[in-house]
């Protein structure tokens, strides 16, 4: 195989904010923590960012080499059958529906994804799961993660990919008040919190994918793991990539 001409490129998702000052304000700015951007730079990649728009078809995002579906605001619960609750930050349906298409798009052109909190909750719904939708009181063992970003423990099981890249058990960030309740599809929790709350999924056919309940963005040497893993992910699609006929 020829040696790599280009670092991998790999989308990243991005919400929209009103402007709030300066000649621009009013306007509205395409938005995503530069954090994002510079962990995978450091993990040698080349990050694409992708605002809400209309739909990308597989041809377009098989260009991609890989996908993260960041973190942002609450999803829309019409997504999984049930209504608004006055606990509910302000859903983006718009955002919503064109990470799920996306994330659906990545799985059928076999193009691997890692989801970081929100993204973790893009990808439970998109499999036809369902979120709890105000912790603590949801689940009264799990400790306030809504306020702030907070460390917390998250036991690993050891026949995973994240795993390999975190051992059975880690210390993480986690910065949310929504989380899963119930996981369908190709997923299955591969980490939980003490509390019974799953705090990560991978997907058990098909396509690389990988959702964490936590910012491994923010968190150092540990979380350059999970962007590591990511691109790793991608090295083992390319290699087992079915090679054309010469004849």
């Amino acid at each position: 195989m020829a040696q790599r001409t280009r670092r991998p490129l790999i989308g990243v998702t991005a919400g929209t904010r009103t402007m709030m000052s300066g000649a621009w304000a009013g306007h509205d700015a395409v938005s995503v923590n530069e954090h994002y951007v510079r962990a995978l730079r450091e993990a040698g990649a080349r990050p694409v960012i992708i605002a809400p728009q209309d739909e990308w078809s597989d041809e377009e995002i098989a260009e991609l080499d890989g996908l993260v579906l960041t973190g942002g605001t609450d999803l829309d619960p019409a997504a999984w059958g049930e209504d608004a609750l006055v606990t509910d930050m302000t859903p983006d349906p718009e955002r919503d529906a064109f990470e799920t298409a996306l994330y659906r798009a990545a799985r059928r052109s076999d193009v691997p994804v890692l989801g970081i909190c929100r993204g973790l909750q893009i990808i439970v719904v998109a499999e036809g799961g369902a979120l709890h939708r105000h912790l603590p009181v949801d689940l009264p063992g799990h400790p306030t993660t809504g306020e702030r970003p907070t460390r917390v423990e998250a036991e690993v099981e050891a026949a995973s990919d994240l795993a390999l890249a975190l051992g059975t058990r880690a210390e993480v960030t986690a910065f949310h008040h929504q989380g899963v309740r119930a996981v369908r599809g190709d997923l299955r929790i591969v980490a939980r919190h003490d509390s019974g709350l799953p705090l990560a999924v991978e997907a058990e056919r098909g396509s690389s994918v990988l959702g964490v309940q936590w910012h491994p963005e923010i968190d150092g040497p540990s979380g350059a793991a999970l962007f590591e893993s990511l691109l790793t992910a991608i090295h083992h699609r390319e290699v087992s990539a079915p090679v054309g006929s010469l004849v």
